[in-house]
């Protein structure tokens, strides 16, 4: 009997662990996801390192100020605006920026609350907006839809997608580029739980692009590494399969999640800018 009380007793707590897990999942999804950096991101040190732009402010839709980092565009070249993935701040990736600088786009590295020193909750509906605010401040800056490329890397592929099929309903944007996308959270998710989870109902923020993929107008370029540790290479051709307009997909053979950069990817990217502005 001491033993089956035993084992009672842990099959109880167990069982309750498992619900408190399934809870936590519920109602902060962020703490599984997101690794922000608080430190606000340092614009004079990114300057040391070459990056060449100025810092600007504005208010998100429900009136948080947000920031990011923005150099104009040089003889009539679009401006790319990053939207970065689940962890650091903005500074972390203003290299990429870099050499779509030196050959004379503009860029705009948005931050989103939670991240940089900004006060705020991460879930899916923030992150949107946040991101939608930054396109927003390029409209009040005078530019258009088709003077704006939106470039989203990793959980960034998401609000990329999003502000691409949402805001360019009306008049498509100059590009996308996706880098390390994904289809959809709880299909990453999946990847990398091995416990039986009920993942479409726990997870409330599912970050679904496959949804929106459909609606972008706009010319697509996805870029993926061959052996991406943190989602699924599949995945990210999933979506791509998905979209229905002017596209390309490049592989990156060896590549990772995070160093796509080192296998040139910018040079891709400068190729394909100057065909679409060709095509124009």
């Amino acid at each position: 009997m001491p033993k089956i009380r035993l084992i009672l007793r842990f099959v109880l707590g167990a069982a309750i662990g498992y619900l408190i897990f399934c809870g936590v999942v519920v109602f902060r999804q962020e703490w599984f996801f997101f690794h922000p950096s608080n430190e606000r991101a340092s614009l004079e040190r990114a300057q040391k390192k070459g990056y060449k732009g100025k810092e600007v402010e504005y208010p998100a839709a429900d009136g948080t100020m947000l920031y990011a980092w923005y150099s104009k565009p040089q003889n009539g070249k679009k401006v790319i605006v990053f939207m970065h993935g689940n962890s650091y701040n903005i500074e972390k990736f203003s290299n990429k920026m870099q050499p779509l600088q030196q050959a004379g786009y503009g860029t705009f590295i948005a931050e989103y609350r939670g991240f940089g020193g900004i006060k705020g909750r991460i879930t899916e509906q923030n992150l949107v907006a946040d991101a939608k605010s930054a396109v927003n401040y390029l409209y009040q800056e005078g530019y258009k839809n088709r003077d704006i490329v939106i470039y989203g890397f990793s959980m960034g592929t998401h609000m990329a997608t999003r502000v691409a099929a949402e805001m360019g309903d009306m008049e498509a944007f100059g590009g996308l580029i996706l880098e390390a996308p994904f289809n959809d959270l709880v299909e990453v998710a999946k990847e990398h739980v091995w416990v039986p989870l009920p993942l479409e109902l726990i997870m409330r923020d599912k970050y679904d692009s496959k949804a929106k993929i459909a609606e972008v107008k706009a010319p697509l370029l996805v870029m993926s590494g061959s052996d991406d540790e943190v989602i699924e290479p599949n995945l990210g051709k999933d979506l791509f399969e998905r979209a229905q307009t002017q596209k390309e997909f490049i592989s990156y053979p060896g590549a990772m999640h995070s160093n796509l950069y080192d296998f040139g990817n910018y040079k891709d990217i400068l190729t394909w800018l100057g065909k679409h502005e060709k095509d124009k």
